[in-house]
């Protein structure tokens, strides 16, 4: 009797611990996320089983606490972390934001339920990375104006001065043709038209 009474004790029991288990679980979101530098991150630790606080921590690339967080109670903050951790949501279901994260805040970060022991959750990869090329490229598209504006009156300044410049030669060359023209240069053409006509003359003594 004592046996069988044994027996359905232990088999209670069993019975007992995927239920323990199951309200003892942590889960977490995201399981990852890239975040450009200055941005921010939500994690979110939930329990449905009995809890006494939450601990974030880092535990890759090194291990740390980042925050423990306890109802009713204050909450630590690694130094690292000051004033870039914010809360929001119950306990059991607690979201924690990291806010202008750098390179070096990439890492696993897992959170750890306190109940009559310590529950892990899965873990969420966070990758800091930096800002995309093509807000770099958008930047300097905006950038561009400004400088055609500092740029273009040079520019309509030399193009004024090269086309004076030419004017100024055609002019001198205009003129330097005319004194040419009006230096003894035309009576050639005038003395061979009378010698031609003179010519003529004698040529027909009969007419």
């Amino acid at each position: 009797m004592a046996r069988l009474t044994l027996l359905a004790l232990l088999l209670s029991l069993a019975g007992t611990l995927p239920e323990a288990q199951e309200a003892q679980e942590v889960r977490q979101s995201p399981l990852h996320k890239a975040v450009p530098v200055g941005g921010s991150v939500n994690i979110t630790c939930s329990t449905s089983g009995p809890l006494k606080g939450v601990f974030l921590g880092l535990s890759w690339p090194k291990n740390m606490d980042v925050i423990y967080y306890e109802e009713g109670e204050n909450s630590t903050v690694d130094q690292q972390f000051q004033g870039r951790i914010s809360f929001s949501g119950p306990q059991h279901n607690l979201t924690i934001t990291m806010s202008l994260l750098q390179l070096a805040d990439s890492g696993l970060y897992t959170c750890r339920a306190i109940v009559n022991h310590t529950v892990l959750g899965p873990g969420t990869l966070v990758m800091v990375t930096e800002k995309p090329c093509q807000e770099t490229q958008e930047a300097h598209r905006h950038q561009e104006p400004g400088l055609m504006f500092l740029i273009l009156p040079s520019a309509l300044a030399v193009g004024f001065f090269l086309l004076g410049l030419s004017l100024g030669l055609l002019y001198a060359l205009r003129s330097q043709v005319k004194k040419l023209c009006a230096s003894g240069e035309k009576s050639q053409p005038c003395v061979v038209y009378e010698d031609m006509s003179y010519c003529g003359r004698n040529a027909s003594p009969y007419q």
